[in-house]
């Protein structure tokens, strides 16, 4: 019966503290619904080598995860660049800002692709 209760209490208390644990993915709000809305995105820095600037053209596509308290969260490259273009691009991306979409009342966690074009002109 010792053992029983002991179980018990030990099943409860990892439930009470795993539920304390958990990530809200939204925050309420009176304001209306709206979509995301970018504000800035800085230029990213354009690659350079130990002999001066390295020419190379193109564009550095990102999925970008705009989190509902206005961070930036989780980057991921779908298409990239060499010669570090891709980490450049990565590092602008973290300093985007920008206002959170709202849907139902909610400030909601959205991601959106972010391309940065890269050009010798």
């Amino acid at each position: 019966m010792k053992f029983f209760l002991v179980g018990f209490v030990l099943i409860i208390s990892f439930f009470v503290c795993s539920a304390q644990n958990v990530e809200v993915d939204r925050v309420g709000t009176e304001k209306p619904d709206s979509r995301l809305k970018i504000m800035v995105v800085p230029k990213p820095k354009y690659p350079r080598s130990d002999t001066g600037t390295v020419c190379i053209q193109g564009a550095v596509t990102l999925r970008v995860q705009f989190r509902y308290n206005g961070t930036i969260g989780k980057i991921s490259t779908i298409k990239g660049l060499p010669y570090g273009a891709t980490e450049n691009a990565i590092e602008a991306a973290k300093m985007i800002q920008f206002l959170p979409e709202i849907k139902d009342g909610f400030y909601v966690t959205v991601s959106k692709p972010v391309s940065f074009r890269f050009s010798i002109y």
